[in-house]
């Protein structure tokens, strides 16, 4: 679409932004279940007609909110992992992970929701986080079996937590020795690289 000369900025993306950080301010104060494009439209100060115009439905409102908070997650550990390698970066990238998504309203809205915890373990064996696994590991993007065991291991500290000096035990002695024992692809139709129903 065409640059908007008042705005400065292409007005498509621009009220998408804004739907979106609607959808996110409610997410925050409502919870993540009692979304719908009725209150967004509302909340947004935009017709129905607009919120699926620029950007869609229940479904895909919340899915690209998470998104971008992940991305945001995502871009910080990048920068907390720098040039550090081995069993250093491992453990920086999952304790910046951990505490960047628990510290983010969006995702501990998602968490805490009624289908949180299982949405989560439908997306264990997704691409997307799968190669931010192995990039986060430096391991191969052909080994699913590592990735995925990477991610449900985070994903059990989030929604099992215990106290700070006991996950770093737990991270330094068994997570990140395992991780780097794992090496070699796993077959393609392994059950595991399948995602959950």
């Amino acid at each position: 679409m065409a640059r908007d000369w008042l705005l400065g900025a292409d007005r498509h993306d621009t009220a998408a932004d804004h739907i979106y950080a609607a959808v996110a301010d409610l997410m925050v104060r409502h919870g993540f279940d009692s979304l719908d494009v009725d209150t967004v439209a509302r909340h947004a100060h935009c017709s129905r007609a607009t919120v699926y115009r620029h950007t869609g439905g229940v479904t895909h409102l919340r899915e690209t909110v998470l998104t971008r908070a992940a991305d945001r997650i995502a871009d910080v550990v990048r920068l907390a992992m720098g040039d550090r390698t081995g069993p250093d970066r491992v453990f920086t990238a999952i304790t910046v992970a951990l505490r960047e998504v628990r510290s983010d309203p969006v995702v501990a809205a998602f968490l805490a929701s009624q289908h949180g915890p299982r949405s989560v373990l439908t997306f264990a064996g997704s691409p997307a986080l799968l190669g931010i696994a192995a990039e986060v590991l430096g391991t191969r993007p052909d080994d699913p079996l590592t990735g995925i065991w990477f991610i449900r291991s985070v994903l059990s500290l989030l929604l099992w937590p215990t106290d700070a000096d006991t996950e770093a035990q737990l991270l330094k002695r068994f997570l990140i020795p395992t991780l780097h024992q794992l090496d070699g692809p796993a077959p393609a139709d392994h059950p595991a690289t399948r995602p959950a129903k």
